[in-house]
């Protein structure tokens, strides 16, 4: 008797946590674009005597962005449809018609899968936020600006690279933003991926840019972009397997931004932060213009893509804290103010590349300038000493002969010290000769001519020109100012 008794307790026990297992989860995979975020879904039906907002079957978002909600399995068919609070908010199909109960027929399947296709008080209606077109136009302003950068002649590859770089992400960026607002709910919560690698990427890219222009010599450290790409893997993983131990990460703090989300949106704006941060300490002669000093138009350039980045980054935190104290916020929702940064960066872009192509072209090292003092004391000394220049058909070649060195060292060391050519440079030397020997009793009583061609002078007309041409003045005019002594 006592076996018995035993027996029927232990399977009513044993029934009893089966009938206490005994439940369903619903996972809705798509819902209707016109689902605003901050909506609540509910499900109702026979389990619960079809109350419409029953706050014990709301749907709540999975961590892949999927919603999900559990409810009892009873040994009948369950009833059941889905309804935003009441019964003219509750879903219908895609020609915006009640459609019949849901079914589920209990069984070996504890997972359900469904889509919503409208809600009765939309009807599908959608209005279409202008905005966005303004985006497509810009993201296109982008590519052709894009396209227009590989035209430049002579473009240095780096600097054509970062840039092209920096343009891709702003332009994928302005089209996702795009496909979002077509998007229903769960899809735009997979595609904020997306957005959250490209956070991480941006602080990167742009000290990408200013590293190409100002230290092309350094390998740019690969880890800037090894961070984000790990950290954007590691929690796109944990997203995509839906682990349960992370499921605390898909509460909404403010809809429709989840705790995961804001935790992955906060970690991003403060590494982003610190990258610029540390831009003012590697660049500091870039961020900082002096008035006071000439800059060049890539000064200019990088310093306004600096600040203007800086802009676009410190955008994100404002737009949180509005999205926190807002009521009416689809503009900073889908992240709008974000969009609009990025067209004002690629119009600035445009601007510089339309007027100054230039910044965008190789720029060829200056050559060293070689140290030519030795050659010009040299030069001085025999011109002083063996008055070579006294030779009226002395040349370029005679000369360097005679310093030991090659013809064409010696022009460059004449025209870049001298700044004359290598005629005037022996005249000058004859007429200063000519005024000294003038001056002399010895020479007092030699024609102009006889003592021109004495030092080197080979006709009256040049002897006259090159006297003019250093002192103004014709010889005679000259020595009747200054007298010549005897």
């Amino acid at each position: 008797m006592k076996s018995r008794t035993l027996k029927s307790l232990a399977f009513l026990f044993f029934l009893s946590l089966s009938c206490a297992k005994a439940q369903v989860t619903i996972i809705i995979e798509s819902l209707p674009p016109t689902t605003q975020g901050k909506d609540t879904i509910f499900i109702c039906g026979s389990f619960n005597n079809w109350v419409p907002n029953d706050k014990r079957y709301v749907v709540q978002k999975q961590l892949n962005g999927q919603l999900s909600v559990v409810v009892p399995m009873d040994a009948g068919v369950i009833e059941y449809k889905f309804t935003r609070g009441d019964w003219m908010r509750v879903e219908t199909n895609s020609e915006n018609k009640l459609i019949a109960n849901r079914k589920f027929l209990p069984g070996k399947d504890k997972t359900v899968y469904v889509k919503i296709e409208n809600w009765l008080d939309q009807g599908g209606a959608r209005s279409l936020n202008y905005i966005v077109l303004f985006f497509f136009a810009c993201a296109f302003q982008g590519i052709a600006l894009c396209l227009l950068s590989l035209k430049i002649q002579k473009k240095d590859l780096k600097k054509i690279s970062a840039f092209l770089f920096i343009n891709t992400l702003m332009i994928t960026l302005l089209l996702l933003l795009v496909v979002l607002e077509f998007s229903d709910p769960i899809w735009q919560e997979h595609l904020s991926f997306f957005f959250h690698f490209g956070m991480f990427c941006w602080g990167p890219s742009i000290l990408l840019v200013i590293h190409s222009y100002l230290k092309p010599e350094i390998k740019f450290p690969s880890n800037y972009f090894g961070v984000p790409l790990g950290i954007t893997l590691v929690f796109g993983t944990i997203q995509l397997f839906n682990s349960k131990w992370f499921n605390f990460l898909s509460a909404q703090v403010l809809p429709p931004i989840t705790l995961g989300n804001l935790l992955f949106i906060g970690s991003g704006f403060l590494y982003n932060v610190f990258l610029f941060i540390r831009m003012t300490f590697f660049f500091p002669q870039l961020v900082f213009l002096k008035k006071e000093v000439s800059h060049t138009k890539i000064d200019l350039f990088l310093n306004t893509f600096y600040w203007f980045s800086l802009g676009t980054t410190i955008l994100v935190a404002v737009n949180i804290v509005v999205l926190s104290f807002s009521d009416s916020r689809p503009f900073f929702e889908d992240f709008h103010m974000l969009g609009l940064a990025f067209t004002v960066l690629i119009f600035m872009e445009a601007f510089f590349i339309w007027r100054f192509p230039e910044i965008l072209r190789e720029v060829k090292p200056q050559p060293q300038a070689e140290d030519n003092s030795e050659w010009l004391i040299k030069l001085d000394q025999l011109m002083k000493s063996e008055k070579p220049y006294r030779n009226p058909d002395l040349s370029v070649a005679d000369l360097s002969d005679m310093l030991g060195t090659k013809s064409h060292v010696l022009s460059k060391v004449i025209n870049e010290h001298y700044d004359k050519n290598f005629r005037d440079f022996l005249n000058k030397y004859r007429v200063e000769e000519f005024i000294a020997l003038a001056n002399t009793s010895e020479f007092k009583h030699y024609t102009f001519l006889a003592l021109a061609q004495e030092v080197g002078f080979n006709s009256k007309s040049t002897f006259n020109l090159a006297f003019k041409k250093l002192t103004n003045q014709n010889p005679r005019d000259y020595f009747k100012t200054h007298e010549v002594e005897e």
